[in-house]
């Protein structure tokens, strides 16, 4: 029994001896310093593939649009969007429902490029059925959204309906919601 204490006291003595040598300083260096490559090269090629895209797909879980990622895009969107506005500035009737319209073609587009992969990603599907397929609390304002795509729906099927510019900015607001939502917006 006691050379197996005295063994184990050895071997321990070994160990420490060869912990605080200067050797073993030397490979902890050298690991670190490959291990601080690996890592800058982990994240290089996160950057490369757009680790942005990738975390928003993640946290969203689903395709997200370029307008969502890319500022060219993005600013593009900004300023079509900003026209629509304008058009409702001007207070003509029929400049207002085109707008609204559009505004909702707009969105529709963009959540429908979301859900890419969905049954109701295709074109044929109507608006209506796309946007009730969609789970709830996936989009966090998609019961706005739907009330904003029914008040279009009633600009295009009763021709008596002339929203206001106040009421074209309150059914744009849910739309706005989403765009901010999603950074295009400010």
């Amino acid at each position: 029994m006691d050379t197996s204490g005295n063994i184990m006291a050895d071997v321990t003595n070994s160990l420490l001896y060869f912990y605080n040598s200067t050797t073993f300083s030397v490979i902890k260096f050298i690991i670190g310093i490959y291990v601080a490559v690996i890592f800058v090269d982990i994240i290089l090629f996160l950057f490369q593939r757009g680790l942005g895209g990738d975390v928003r797909d993640t946290r969203l879980g689903m395709n997200v649009p370029k307008e969502f990622l890319r500022k060219k895009p993005r600013q593009k969107l900004a300023m079509r969007w900003k026209k629509l506005r304008e058009e409702i500035e001007t207070g003509e009737n029929n400049k207002i429902k085109v707008a609204i319209i559009s505004a909702d073609d707009i969105i529709a587009n963009l959540i429908r490029r979301m859900y890419a992969g969905a049954p109701f990603a295709k074109k044929e599907i109507p608006i209506d059925e796309m946007l009730n397929a969609i789970p709830d609390g996936q989009i966090e304002n998609m019961a706005d959204i739907k009330n904003s795509h029914l008040e279009r729906n009633r600009i295009i099927h009763d021709e008596s309906f002339h929203p206001t510019k106040e009421e074209a900015y309150e059914i744009l607001a849910p739309f706005e919601e989403f765009l901010r939502y999603h950074g295009v917006l400010d």
